[in-house]
């Protein structure tokens, strides 16, 4: 039996494992990265030199492709909130008064000597067109404030949609598809 070079080749192409990752950085340093395989997390990083690896971030998931679930991860000492737990603090969208920000804890977790928290808002004002977010914890609380320049935020939004909404696959795990 005489198997072609071009049969060979498009063995090989079938045979090729997909391996779809996304990460994009935008011109104002929001972050675009596969979450799973149907959902982009969209962050940004604090601004402030004592709280730097506090983010602030949202969710672009399929079918819907709209921007939903903020949330933030912020570092503390010890592991003083326990997944369900909710926490009060204030949240402060450009020169606006601080208002109300009610989170709870989805998980935490270890990381170079730092717990780090996972926080969903529950309760927030709008910050779809900030240019700059600001979170405020009590002074009895372990977590650090933080702030976080949000200018760019709605093209982050328009490209993480944009992405979502196209026929790319979001995240491959470990599969093999036909090309």
């Amino acid at each position: 039996m005489k198997i072609s070079l071009k049969h060979s080749l498009i063995t090989l192409f079938i045979a090729v494992p997909l391996v779809a990752e996304i990460s994009i950085t935008t011109l104002s340093d929001w972050d675009i990265n596969d979450f799973d395989e149907n959902t982009l997390l969209i962050a940004k990083t604090s601004d402030t030199s004592q709280a730097w690896k506090s983010i602030l971030a949202f969710h672009v998931s399929r079918p819907h492709c709209v921007s939903t679930q903020p949330i933030i991860m912020v570092r503390s000492k010890s592991s003083s909130y326990s997944n369900g737990d909710i926490v009060l603090a204030e949240m402060k969208v450009d020169k606006d008064k601080p208002q109300f920000l009610k989170l709870e804890q989805e998980f935490g977790f270890e990381d170079d000597g730092e717990y780090v928290h996972w926080l969903k808002l529950l309760k927030f004002p709008s910050f779809a067109n900030a240019k700059r977010v600001e979170i405020k914890f009590k002074g009895q609380t372990p977590l650090k404030s933080f702030a976080v320049n949000t200018d760019g935020i709605r093209k982050a939004q328009y490209v993480a949609e944009q992405v979502c909404n196209s026929p790319v696959p979001i995240q491959t795990v470990g599969g093999f598809e036909k090309i």
